[in-house]
Order: C-alpha cells, then structure tokens, then sequence
C-alpha cells in the first residue's frame, strides 16, 4: 500500500503549479522587452531596402561566402582553402592575402552559424538575409549579456537599467544595425560575456573543475573577439590592467594566480589561433599587458606568503614601483611591438593631424559634448554617482567596473565610431548608480546602534511615487528629444547603399543601378586572367568588388597607402598625368560620384553640389595625394577654385561648368553679381558634360545613374562610370 501513495505523491508533485518568485516574473518579462525593443531599434532601417550596411560589411560578407561556398563543395576540410585564399577582385594587381588582412573570427563565426542554422535546424534563408539580420539579434542578445555582467557586479534593477541603454544607445545602433555584418557586434557580445564568466571565478560556492571551466570560457570569448575586431584589444589591455590591480583588492589572490593563469593562456591562444591579430599578440602591447598583469600577480602573490602581514601593503608599493620602472626601460628599449598609427592616435589624438588618411574618415571624428549629451543624458550624472559607488569598494567587479568605464571614456573621446566603448561605460555605471540612488530612497526604516536608540524614517510614499516618475522622465527623455537627433531618429536610418550614401532618409537606387550596370554590361573575369580593373576612390572599391561582380584598385581595407595617394593624384592632376596614372594601373573605367541639388529659375536648371560624394572628398583627395590645397580649394578649404574646374581630371569628369554665386537670404537663395569668391556665398553650376558618349576624348562616357541623367529638379546622387579610350 506504501508504494501506491508514494507514486501518488510523485504525480501531484509533478502537476502541481510551479512556484515562481514575483520578481522573477518581473524580471524576466523586462528582460523580453529588452530584448524585443532591441530587435525594433535595429531592425528600423528595413523600411528604406534590406541590405548590407556601409562598405566594409560587404567584403565581410564575401569572405563568409567563400567558407560556406567552400565547407558545401569539400566539407570541413574545403574551410581550411580560406587561410591560403589571394583573392584578385580586389587591390589589382597584387591582390589581398585575406586571412592575414581580414576580421577572421567574424567570417567563420558568420559562416558556422549560417551552416548551422540552414543543415541542423533546416532554416531556409539565403546568406545574404542571414548575415543582414546578424547584427540584428546579435545585438539583441548583448543587452541580455549586459544584464548578466551588471547584475553580477551590483544587482539585478542596475542589470536591467545598463540592458536597456545598451538596446536604445545611438553610438552602439549606429554600429550594429540591420546590415551591419562588421566586427563590432560580434566583439561586443563576446567581450560582455566573457567578462561575465570572467568575473564568476570568484565565486566561493563553485567547485574547482567549474570555476576551471569558467576561466577557460572567459579566456576563449575574448580570445575569439580580438580576432573578430581588433579593437577588442583595448579589453585585452583592461583584463590586464585588472590583473595588475588585483593585489590591492579584497580578493582571493591564490585564485587569481591560478585561474588567471588559465584565462590569459585561453586568450592569448584563440587570439594566435588566426593570422590576424596571430602570435604577434603575445609580443604586442595588449598581450604584454595581459601577461604583465598576471606576473606582477603572482609576484603579489609570493610576497604575500613570505612577508609578514603588517609590511605587506608597503611591500607591494615598493614591487609595483620596481615593475612599472622595469616595463618602462622594456618598452623605451624597442621590446614591444609598435602600436599602428590608428591605435596611437587613439592614445594620443593630437597625432591625429599627421595622416590624412585617418583623419578623412568620418567615423575617425572627435566626438563632441553634443553627441555625449544627446546619446546618454541624463545617464552621465546618474553614472557619474555610481562611479562613486564603485570607488568605496575593493572588489574585483568594482576594480572591473572603474577601468573598464574610465578608460573606455578617454579612449572614446578620440574617435566617433569608440563611442561605443563610452555606451558600455556609461550603462554600466548608470545601472549601478541608479540601483545605489533608489535604494537609499526607497530603504526601508533601520534603527541606529548608538546608546540612544532612533528609528531613521522611511521616505514617504509621495516621495517615492514622485522620484519613480522623475527618473522615468529623464531616462526616456533622449529616446524622443532633441527632435532630430534622438534615439529613435537614429535607429531611423538608411542603410548606405539604400540611400546611396547620402545624409537622406529616402531610397535612393543610383549605386544600385550603377553595380548592376557593371555586373551586367562589362566583360567578367576572363579565364585567361583577363580583368576590368575600376578606378574609383577608395570607399567605393567594396561595393564594386562585391557587388559589382568587377576588379577594384582600392578599398576600405587601405592595405596600400601609397595606392590611394596616387588615385588622389590621379583625380587632381591634369588630364595627361592622370592618364598615364590609369595606365599604369591598368585600369579600364573610371567612377566618380556626386551629389547635389538641382532646381530650375527663369527656366535655367541651376545645380548646388552636396556633402556626401566626390564633390565633398575633393580635400582629401589633395591632401591625401599631398598636393597643395590652396591651388585647387577658395579660403573655406571645400569651394572649388576656377583651376579645378579648369585643370584637373576630376572636375572635368564631373558633368558640371560655373555659372555663378548666389547667397541664403529672407527669400532664399538669390543670385550674386559678385565674381570673387567670399565667404557665405554658394557656388552655382550648369549641367555641362564634358566627356560624352561619343566623344573621341581619352574618356568615354559608359553609365550615368538616373537621377542626374534624366535632368529633374531636386536631390541627385549621380553615379558616372567613363570607359577609358585605348
């Protein structure tokens, strides 16, 4: 009879209601609003084209096709084929050795998935709409790993806060938003979840093999990352950095020693696991850093069990000093690899002035106090108080925590696209901040311990009611306002090739119109080796390669200075020289692009030249091909002087002639008498081609993308292609 009530009891047990904790379900549904609001704000762009974002991402996505191209023609072993790959669509004629120029770790990691989820799980999508959405879920799921990361370091309340402004953040969208297959959101999600996995190694209740397991975990995550992106490395540099301040934290330092030991070895051996960063790392500044930190750890550590505990503290200043002493004659004797001009700017941003390379990159730009205000808001004060939080205390997640976030907001001040470094920063320590805040408004009532007990009063529940309506303001205040420049506004954004890169929240077809053109009506790659070779500036050679089906001489990668100099020369040079510059190239068309806006008064159509194409990147075409900017620019550097219309290649190419100046007044834009240029004046042109379809000059005109062909007033974004005349 016993046995029947016990099978009893088993079943009811097995259909009883499962007990679930209110904040559980509080939580949990946060965090699947979280996590849907983070899919919309990246998914916006959809309703402009689904495509792939910006230029790089394209190649990325290149690259990801030849490994699944390869893995279904020879199976796992065809995926080896990658690391001795040449391809010769791009930098003609030497080619690019891909493996040692590319973001490895986010090809293959694109690539498995795709395989995954098309022969296990049987989803029927093309890569290219996979890898379109990539970014969109994996940016998604960065917002649960943030919340891991947070609610490990303080609570759960400051988890779901700093996962909220990672899904809404603008610098983070802008960088991982539909399409954009690039390095930064695979990094991200990598680096937050390792840091996470890093940071429960100290848990005292896990056993040995888990903690073990949780190190090595850590250790290949952000081995993984530094090969996806290289910026990545700057968290290399933090983790060491970490191990280095270890000894002066409230940690158990035997488990640093030991399972740091193991962290570091993970790391440095899936960063070396690809040529690109490859062994170097070890032997560069981020590895050295890491290594660096586990050293003086262990020294710590020696001195700990050797010394008595009342010298200790001074004993580990007086080794820390005489380590810092020693790393610096290793650094000034040549011992380390040498940091790229990029990284070095980043360090020290008053080298940015030296390459104009750098410099003419728009996501190279110093940020400023206006893009910090209007991407966090209120999120600095409130962050600023959980710095302070995090400062009274000596755990390993608070020395995390002031590292990460006051290095990642100097790093960011360099560079517009490090932005995202600052959004971890600030998420972080806004959610701690505000969880600190709330609870010391909230508490409940304590009695003091002194001789003569008090009750300490409880805020009152009006405070409290107001207070939770004031942060839900001014937390959700960026999310729609400043009118044009909230978060919303900046989820809601083309992506490149939709809008044909302009600043316009519009379809614009021309570069599509234009790539297909090239695929389609021009020679493909011959099987004797023949190729048409296209001169363009190099942003466009991405789009040309992949796209375009054709051979580009330059790209977004910039392995070749020296190339993107001479087609800088070869644009502002006149019309002989820069033939002999194609020649020597061998290229067989040339592509410029303009933008601009045309209207018709008193029955001239008159055209205004824009801020998004050629005709804006015509200083950097002078400065880059180190010409003198005086010759072909007026006093405000961008105003195309007489002799650049005259004189060189590129303003020859451009199917415009001067017509005149005209001035913004009450009325509009009028026109000028004034035949000198002057400062607030606007340059205005006649449509005037000058190398046409069937000229006998050394250009020919081959394509020109409708908006400027069929001569209609407004926006134009033309898309010209010449055949060279041989």
């Amino acid at each position: 009879m016993e046995l029947p009530s016990q099978i009893y009891t088993l079943i009811s047990k097995a259909f009883q209601r499962p007990r679930v904790k209110r904040s559980t379900v509080i939580i949990t549904l946060a965090l699947v609003a979280i996590f849907a609001s983070a899919i919309i704000m990246r998914i916006y762009p959809a309703k402009y084209g689904f495509y792939i974002h910006e230029f790089d991402p394209y190649f990325d996505y290149y690259a990801t096709d030849y490994i699944v191209q390869s893995f279904n023609e020879k199976g796992i072993l065809g995926m080896l084929d990658y690391f001795t790959w040449t391809d010769n669509m791009t930098w003609f004629p030497n080619g690019r050795e891909v493996a040692a120029t590319s973001q490895t770790g986010l090809q293959f990691t694109g690539a498995i998935l795709y395989i995954i989820a098309t022969s296990i799980f049987g989803l029927v999508i093309s890569l290219y709409d996979f890898i379109v959405l990539f970014p969109v879920f994996i940016g998604a799921f960065t917002t649960i790993a943030m919340y891991l990361l947070v609610k490990r370091i303080s609570s759960a309340s400051a988890g779901l806060l700093a996962a909220l402004v990672i899904a809404f953040s603008p610098p983070i969208i802008q960088r991982g938003a539909l399409g954009w297959y690039k390095s930064e959101p695979l990094a991200l999600f990598l680096v937050i979840l390792g840091s996470y996995f890093f940071l429960t190694i100290y848990d005292e209740k896990t056993s040995r093999i888990g903690l073990v397991l949780r190190a090595s975990v850590s250790g290949i995550l952000l081995g993984i990352a530094n090969t996806a992106w290289g910026g990545s490395m700057y968290f290399t540099a933090v983790f060491g950095a970490l191990l280095f301040l270890t000894p002066f934290l409230k940690v158990d330092l035997r488990r640093t020693v030991y399972l740091g030991s193991v962290f570091v070895a993970f790391t440095l051996i899936f960063s070396a696991i690809f040529p690109r960063p490859g062994p170097a790392i070890i032997s560069g500044p981020a590895g050295l850093a890491m290594l660096g930190g586990l050293l003086f750890a262990v020294i710590a550590y020696g001195i700990k069990n050797t010394v008595d505990s009342r010298i200790y503290f001074r004993s580990l200043v007086k080794a820390a000093f005489v380590f810092a002493l020693i790393a610096m004659v290793i650094v000034s004797m040549g011992a380390v690899s040498s940091l790229s001009g990029r990284y070095q700017t980043v360090i020290n941003p008053f080298l940015r002035s030296i390459d104009p390379l750098v410099e003419s990159v728009a996501e190279h730009q110093t940020p400023t106090g206006a893009d910090y205000l209007s991407s966090y808001f209120a999120l600095l004060f409130i962050a600023g108080f959980g710095a302070v939080m995090m400062v009274r205390k000596r755990s390993i997640a608070a020395g995390y925590t002031l590292i990460l976030a006051l290095s990642a907001i100097y790093v960011s001040a360099s560079f517009a696209r490090l932005m995202i470094y600052s959004s971890i920063a600030f998420a972080m320590l806004a959610g701690i901040g505000l969880h600190e805040l709330t609870s010391a408004i909230v508490r409940p009532p304590t009695v003091s311990s002194v001789k003569k007990k008090f009750r300490l009063n409880e805020t009152r529940s009006e405070v409290k009611f107001a207070y939770g309506i004031f942060m839900i303001v001014i937390i959700s205040f960026p999310v729609a306002a400043p009118t044009r420049i909230n978060w919303l506004e900046t989820a809601d954004t083309p992506v490149s090739i939709a809008s044909s890169t302009t600043n316009f929240r519009a379809s614009i077809p021309d570069w599509r119109e234009a790539l297909s053109w090239m695929r389609y009506n021009t020679p493909p790659f011959q099987p004797d080796g023949k190729q048409t070779v296209f001169a363009a500036w190099w942003d466009y050679g991405y789009w040309i390669a992949v796209m375009g089906n054709r051979t580009s001489l330059a790209d977004n990668a910039t392995i070749n200075s020296t190339r993107i100099s001479q087609l800088g020369r070869m644009f502002m040079s006149e019309e002989s020289q820069s033939m002999e510059i194609l020649k020597q190239l061998k290229a067989d068309y040339v592509v410029i692009y303009v933008v601009g806006q045309a209207f018709t008064q008193n029955g001239q159509q008159f055209l205004l030249l824009g801020t998004s194409g050629d005709e804006s990147k015509k200083q950097w075409f002078i400065r880059i091909g180190g010409l003198d900017e005086n010759l072909f620019l007026e006093e405000d550097a961008f105003t195309p002087t007489p002799y650049f219309w005259q004189n060189t290649f590129l303003g020859k190419m451009m199917p415009f002639s001067f017509a005149g100046y005209a001035e913004f007044g009450e009325q509009g834009l009028q026109f000028s008498e004034k035949t000198e240029y002057e400062r607030g004046l606007r340059s205005l042109y006649i449509y005037d081609l000058k190398y046409p379809e069937d000229g006998s000059g050394p250009l020919r005109l081959a394509f020109m993308s409708s908006s400027l062909a069929e001569h209609r007033d407004g926006i134009f974004a033309g898309v010209i292609v010449y055949e060279i005349v041989k």
